[in-house]
């Protein structure tokens, strides 16, 4: 979770120059400088070739509407559903949010452990208090 707020904060900072906003992921580079839509695609064809942490940056974008991207609730979880199948900490403990959100306490705390396995601090923080 940590990670997808200081992407968050690198996203929405973009116009300002700063060397500690460098990065060596390709979409992130395209979202850096303000192509959002072209970092969506890029994470999109990524997932579509099981990266992971792509298919977890589409989901974000998608729930975000980053740009002229248009919120999609539904194409978010799904990406987040295909990076926690491969993965992705982040995907599974949003997964886990939206889930909690919904009222399945069950099912939140089941991704909410499994994102806190593949090492995300906040699943771990809160998969136990359900």
């Amino acid at each position: 979770m940590k990670r997808l707020i200081l992407i968050t904060a690198g996203v929405l900072a973009f116009s300002m120059p700063n060397n500690h906003m460098m990065t060596k992921d390709p979409g992130l580079k395209l979202a850096l400088a303000g192509k959002y839509k072209a970092a969506l695609n890029n994470f999109i064809a990524r997932c579509a070739k099981n990266d992971a942490y792509a298919c977890g940056m589409a989901g974000f974008f998608y729930a975000k509407g980053f740009g002229k991207i248009s919120k999609n609730n539904t194409l978010s979880i799904d990406y987040y559903k295909k990076g926690c199948a491969l993965g992705d900490a982040d995907s599974c403990t949003l997964l886990g949010y939206q889930a909690y959100k919904k009222g399945d306490k069950k099912e939140a705390k089941k991704l909410l452990e499994k994102g806190c396995k593949l090492g995300n601090k906040d699943a771990c923080k809160y998969k136990n208090k359900f």
